[in-house]
């Protein structure tokens, strides 16, 4: 949602940060009121994020809807908006504001990339609980390619499934996503 120019010295507000003109040239997102930069993500990695967006849209119910790289308001404080790769969230939204509420995701999906691993992996999972988002998946691009599946416990995420070749979960909801065919 962000762009140049911000002054990197200005801790911003998620209003304040949502309020900047839009660049679609790189990834920017809100770290304790500070933007970050991270570059667009590779080719397989979008070939892999349409792949499953495509798959679990598919099998939503109405009241849910898949969204890929949208700028979402972990209503922290410090402020923090961080943009998950895929979010499924109710549907419709409570209101058309630029930025989604973490209130409103019902679960998050990160795609590991390789300059990203330890954001994806140990940060943005953290943030995530704290924002009281009930289900995250990590997803390992590299051949097999794996989901890890969390559900929120208490304050923390715990294990809930790891699968390869294909997921079939419950939650959010009833879905069965070819692992195989992201890549493919």
């Amino acid at each position: 949602m962000t762009a140049l120019p911000y002054d990197p010295r200005h801790r911003y507000t998620a209003a304040e940060f949502a309020a900047l003109p839009e660049d679609t040239s790189a990834i920017y997102e809100l770290q304790e009121g500070v933007i970050v930069m991270s570059p667009r993500p590779a080719r397989d990695h979008m070939k892999a994020l349409l792949e499953l967006a495509v798959q679990i849209r598919e099998q939503l119910p109405v009241t849910l809807q898949v969204l890929i790289e949208v700028d979402v308001d972990l209503e922290l404080d410090p402020p923090v908006v961080r943009v998950p790769d895929l979010v499924v969230t109710n549907h419709p939204l409570k209101d058309a504001a630029p930025v989604t509420k973490a209130s409103d995701v019902v679960l998050a999906v990160e795609i590991i990339s390789p300059g990203s691993v330890r954001t994806d992996t140990r940060f943005k999972p953290i943030e995530y609980a704290d924002a009281g988002i009930p289900h995250l998946w990590l997803v390992d691009p590299q051949p097999p390619v794996t989901v890890t599946a969390y559900r929120l416990a208490g304050d923390r995420y715990e294990e809930s499934q790891r699968a390869e070749h294909a997921l079939v979960t419950a939650e959010p909801c009833e879905l069965h996503v070819d692992l195989d065919f992201l890549l493919g």
